[in-house]
């Protein structure tokens, strides 16, 4: 009975895509299977797809299923290192043959997983294949990490948004987008909101597609927008690839914003106590959430401090001490959110109108400076230890030492610097008493909350008094200057 084989190509890169190298193994199996007076039942082609990176193979999958539903007798590809380069992988070919009589023909060579010699072949062959892989792997994991300590452009996918198809030259009307979308984001703006706003200005990315949160922080965070190259080792990727690379230098195209901005939105999109909020990932409803705190006394004379939510009764919207079981929340303050909302507006934008009130603001990011010349300081050093390293003046294990250190400081420093005061939002705001109230009266609720936080760190609110319908006095304002 003549046997049926399948034919499995493939290849790990096709830069051109025009899958030329899968066509000539293709070519090269089918005479094989007409010299072994095979039939040929079905080509099963995974272009563009490595073995050894563990990334799905849908033909291989499918190969293997007609394996196991007997619709195929043997298996025929170019070499070994074409069906796979994990040794477990292999094991799994072999218990196959055992299970189904299964020939595999190479045209590199006869290996005949019927006999135990065939079979040591097989692995010996796939053990080298695997070996040669990892070889591969690290050669150019280096080689990524020297372009990149070296600030080089590189290639792959779509050109980055901001700059042209050679990727150094920027293109202004994207930058100032770029640049308008960072300041938003640095005054607490959510990435929803901003990605709203460009989609209704038709706004794409560089595929043509709408911004989404995700991309628009992936873009935002990336240090290549500040003129710096950044690197991520593949070891450093946990499963998925991390936000935030190591900056290894700085780049040969020109940033677009400041390296500060940059370090700055960095440490805000990493900062798990403003994650949320940040990212944009839940939609407050509500204004003042959490900005409100309960101000009702405790019997011992402390102050519950609780932070306020936003809750409807009877329909009316409030603002309401939660009496949540398990926590401190006393849940015996409330007030009606739209007056509440009002009297908030009205006190900051009196407390905006004036000039020493935005000096003292402004002035209160200073801090901000020097925690930048720290990090800047740190990332320096860290570039010139990677060049020692590369260099061969100090070991890798010395490197690695040193390196801790540093980057423990970076981290903290990076934390700090989030939590700066965020007055970058007042910059088109601040004016007379009407010119802000109209500005406002055009802002959604993310841009007020920025103006909001940006002014003020909490309200502390007392509880109302049953005599008066609306008292104005039971707010207690934590103003940040």
């Amino acid at each position: 009975m003549r046997r049926r084989a399948a034919i499995y190509c493939r290849i790990s890169q096709d830069r051109g895509g025009a899958g030329l190298g899968v066509a000539r193994q293709e070519e090269d199996c089918r005479t094989l299977c007409a010299r072994k007076d095979w039939d040929v039942v079905g080509v099963y082609p995974d272009n563009d797809v490595s073995a050894y990176s563990g990334a799905p193979r849908p033909q291989w999958q499918e190969l293997l299923a007609a394996v196991r539903a007997g619709r195929v007798d043997a298996i025929v590809c170019w070499h070994v290192d074409r069906l796979t380069r994990s040794p477990r992988e292999l094991e799994d070919v072999i218990d196959l043959a055992d299970r189904h009589g299964l020939d595999l023909a190479t045209v590199s060579g006869e290996i005949d997983l019927a006999t135990p010699t065939g079979r040591m072949v097989a692995r010996m062959l796939g053990a080298a294949a695997r070996h040669e892989a990892e070889h591969k792997a690290e050669r150019q994991m280096r080689q990524r990490r020297q372009a990149a300590e070296a600030g080089k452009v590189s290639g792959g996918g779509n050109r980055p948004f901001g700059y042209e198809d050679d990727r150094i030259t920027v293109r202004e009307s994207e930058a100032a987008l770029i640049r308008e979308g960072a300041r938003r984001v640095l005054a607490s703006e959510s990435l929803s909101s901003i990605c709203r706003d460009w989609q209704a200005r038709g706004v794409v990315s560089p595929a043509g597609k709408p911004w989404k949160p995700k991309g628009l922080r992936a873009l935002l965070a990336s240090a290549r927008i500040s003129g710096r190259r950044e690197h991520t080792p593949g070891d450093s990727w946990q499963g998925t690839r991390p936000l935030l690379g190591q900056i290894v230098a700085d780049a040969v195209w020109p940033g677009i914003i400041s390296h500060e901005d940059s370090d700055r939105i960095r440490a805000a999109f990493t900062d798990p106590n403003r994650r949320t909020s940040v990212e944009g990932t839940q939609r407050r409803s509500y204004l003042l959430s959490g900005v409100l705190r309960c101000g009702k006394p405790r019997p011992d004379g402390t102050v519950c401090g609780h932070g306020m939510v936003g809750r409807p009764r009877s329909g009316v919207p409030r603002y309401v001490c939660p009496n949540v079981p398990g926590t401190d929340a006393c849940g015996g303050t409330g007030t009606v959110a739209e007056r509440t909302d009002d009297h908030v507006r009205d006190m900051v934008l009196a407390a905006l109108e004036s000039p020493a009130f935005v000096d003292r603001l402004r002035g209160s990011d200073g801090a901000g400076t020097e925690l930048y010349e720290e990090i800047r300081a740190d990332e320096e050093e860290l570039e010139e230890l990677a060049r020692d390293m590369g260099e061969r003046r100090i070991t890798r294990k010395e490197w690695m030492v040193a390196r801790q250190p540093i980057e423990d400081r970076l981290q903290r420093n990076r934390a700090k610097l989030s939590k700066v005061s965020r007055s970058a939002v007042l910059l088109d705001f601040v004016g007379s008493f009407e010119d802000m109230r109209d500005r406002w009266e055009k802002l959604n609720t993310s841009q007020r909350r920025a103006i909001i936080t940006a002014c003020v760190r909490s309200i502390s609110v007392v509880p109302a008094n049953p005599r008066k319908r609306w008292n104005p006095e039971r707010f207690v304002f934590d103003w940040i200057a």
